[in-house]
């Protein structure tokens, strides 16, 4: 009899912490279970997230503008974009007007439209134009539909327009998180269609300073590893050859490491005679930047700074040829 008591208190708590039943027994109110959710939401945790979504949805009868909306927000944090569309067109078509859940619905949906034409599929990319238009329509519609529409524009090779948005943008929201990006591509619209490496910056080991800007006009290769990491350790006498044969090329090879503890990795360097720019990423902001998940990662970037080669793994790829390549590449724009 104890353990069944046991056991009926242990489902009891699990029920609880899982959203669906409250201490008094009752089943949870529609406004507790969207609570719940967004709380998950917010954490990221979108698989839990979406399953509290679906059961208050559920209690309004499948006819929640608000639920689809934040599902559109869990399924992109999921990447799943066909069920972002889905979601978003739900709550599009009952959110009345709700311009709050429209705005994010128009949004979400143009977003994930975007993500799907991996920045070369016309029909998407202008229905994603569209899905922004219809946001802007909205009153008091953010400024981000402004951005995120310049952007489609740009990758849909209709500059002039797009630049235009990018600078509305930029004058209504002078603050926002996105106004270097946008400034950066008022100048550069390429920048939209081209895959062009994030911004880096860093202090070498040797006290030079080294940014990505100033490396314009060079190949660059970033070498992310670790002492920690035997294949790459296994890697260092083929990054010492390729350094040694292309040094004297517009060509730069940097080591990123994700070594914590500094007196190993700067004796490792030393000892191997590792001579080119080395940076221990401590608060890894460069590998983030890079979303590195697996070491050794070999990233080569062009004379443009567009990210040309990605590679994981030692051995996995002839490293040689592709810098040469790219160092050939460099040389005939510098021969025009």
């Amino acid at each position: 009899m104890l353990n069944t008591q046991i056991g009926r208190l242990t489902t009891l708590l699990l029920l609880i912490l899982l959203g669906t039943w409250t201490v008094s027994g009752q089943e949870p109110t529609y406004e507790e279970q969207l609570a719940s959710a967004k709380d998950l939401l917010y954490k990221y945790r979108y698989d839990e997230a979406l399953k509290g979504l679906k059961r208050a949805n559920e209690l309004r009868d499948k006819k929640s503008a608000e639920c689809y909306a934040l599902m559109s927000d869990a399924y992109f944090g999921l990447e799943a974009y066909k069920n972002v569309i889905a979601s978003a067109d739900k709550a599009i078509a009952l959110a009345g007007s709700d311009t709050q859940l429209l705005v994010r619905a128009y949004n979400n949906k143009g977003l994930a439209l975007q993500a799907q034409a991996e920045k070369k599929d016309q029909k998407k990319l202008e229905a994603a134009e569209a899905a922004f238009r219809e946001g802007l329509k909205l009153q008091n519609a953010p400024p981000i539909l402004r951005y995120n529409l310049g952007v489609v524009l740009m990758q849909l090779n209709r500059d002039e327009e797009g630049v235009s948005e990018i600078k509305q943008y930029m004058k209504l929201h002078p603050k926002g998180g996105y106004f270097e990006t946008a400034k950066k591509l008022a100048e550069n619209p390429r920048r939209a269609r081209e895959n062009y490496a994030p911004d880096f910056s860093f202090t070498s080991a040797d006290g030079e300073y080294i940014t990505l800007e100033d490396l314009k006009g060079k190949v660059v290769m970033l070498d992310f590893w670790g002492t920690w990491c035997p294949p790459c350790v296994a890697s260092v006498p083929e990054l010492r050859n390729l350094y040694s044969r292309y040094s004297k090329e517009s060509f730069v090879l940097i080591g990123i490491s994700s070594d914590h503890d500094d007196g190993v990795w700067r004796s490792f360097t030393n000892k191997n005679h590792m001579s080119w720019p080395q940076y221990r990423d401590r608060d890894r902001r460069i590998l983030e930047a890079f979303s590195i998940r697996a070491f050794p990662t070999y990233v080569i970037i062009d004379h443009e700074g567009i990210l040309r080669f990605q590679s994981t793994g030692y051995g996995s790829a002839n490293l040689d040829a592709v810098v040469k390549r790219q160092i050939k590449a460099a040389r005939s724009v510098e021969a025009r």
